[in-house]
């Protein structure tokens, strides 16, 4: 009786260096995106608290002035948060890149 040779299954044999290597690329690519549409928000927001100020400033006169610009300066507020955390996603890419040059 002959018995034949299994074919090794290479498809278990994956080198775990470039499954690191590609799961980095994803976040590098991933903290991109995210830093996009972070930026895009913040843009979205300054345009909103533009526009909120010249409304509540001009066409609401006799509402309290904390009342009347309350939803501006809390947009502005959100604005402000929202820019550290462009800031703090900005070093996190830059720093990612750093250690993608490392490793060539």
């Amino acid at each position: 009786m002959v018995l034949k040779l299994r074919k090794v299954d290479r498809r278990h044999f994956k080198s775990s260096i470039n499954i690191k290597r590609r799961r980095a690329r994803d976040y590098y690519y991933a903290a991109i995106s995210v830093f996009v549409v972070k930026i895009v928000l913040f843009v979205f927001l300054l345009i909103l608290f533009s526009v909120s100020y010249r409304l509540f400033s001009t066409k609401f006169k006799n509402i309290t002035a904390p009342v009347r610009f309350a939803v501006p300066m809390i947009i502005l507020l959100f604005s402000i948060v929202l820019l550290y955390y462009i800031y703090k996603n900005f070093r996190d890419i830059r720093d990612m890149h750093k250690e993608k040059d490392k490793a060539r």
